[in-house]
């Protein structure tokens, strides 16, 4: 067991996202193979999906991996093997946007992930003698930041321009021996200060996941 401390950590954000590559099938496969006729794509790419039908892999941010002509698939936690889709949902449509993750954010103090609770629902039958209950889900998740103010902060703006926006990022967070988390979502940061008495000055910030967190080893 390796134990990790948040030390030493870099954070990014998304500085660029390419023009959409079309998917026209995913197999249902240990590993899952993704079909895109002529894609650019390259072994540790960023994409983010956006997948019709096979709803597991939806608004997700995932590394490329397996990459051949007209084929690449994306990988799985320990960061080379490609994702197992045989028990995912049929595909539709769908497709893969390359996301560049070149934005530094520093002068952050804390970071913490909220949401993910478990949702279940009763199962239990007339039949039963003890109650029963299924997982369904988990409920929404996103990032709390507290950052150090800096109005002049490349990051910071961009953070600001986002929340603007409306517009959706991609983020990532590395720790030193490479294991990385990423996610994609909405950018919420209005930039406003605070802080009590001789306190350093600070800002909050929310980012949510459109999918989910993607966990990655080194």
């Amino acid at each position: 067991m390796t134990i990790h401390t948040n030390s030493g950590l870099k954070l990014f954000m998304e500085s660029a996202i390419a023009a959409p590559i079309t998917i026209t099938a995913i197999t249902k496969a240990a590993p899952g193979v993704f079909s895109a006729v002529g894609h650019p794509l390259v072994n540790g790419d960023f994409v983010l999906l956006e997948i019709q039908g096979m709803v597991e892999l939806h608004g997700y941010l995932m590394k490329v991996v397996n990459v051949s002509a007209g084929v690449f698939g994306v990988a799985d936690v320990d960061g080379t093997t490609g994702i197992d889709t045989t028990l995912f949902s049929t595909f539709a449509s769908g497709t893969a946007k390359k996301v560049t993750l070149g934005t530094s954010i520093t002068g952050v103090q804390d970071f913490s992930f909220t949401g993910g609770d478990i949702k279940t629902n009763d199962s239990t039958t007339v039949h039963d003698l003890n109650d029963t209950q299924i997982v369904v889900g988990a409920s929404a998740q996103s990032a709390d930041m507290v950052m150090q103010w800096d109005p002049s902060s490349p990051a910071q703006k961009a953070m600001i321009t986002a929340f603007k926006t409306r517009a959706n990022k991609g983020f990532r967070v590395v720790w030193p021996d490479g294991v990385s988390t990423l996610w994609y979502g909405t950018v919420g940061y209005t930039g406003a200060p605070g802080g009590g008495k001789q306190a350093i000055t600070t800002s909050p910030a929310k980012i949510t996941m459109l999918g989910g967190l993607t966990i990655l080893a080194a």
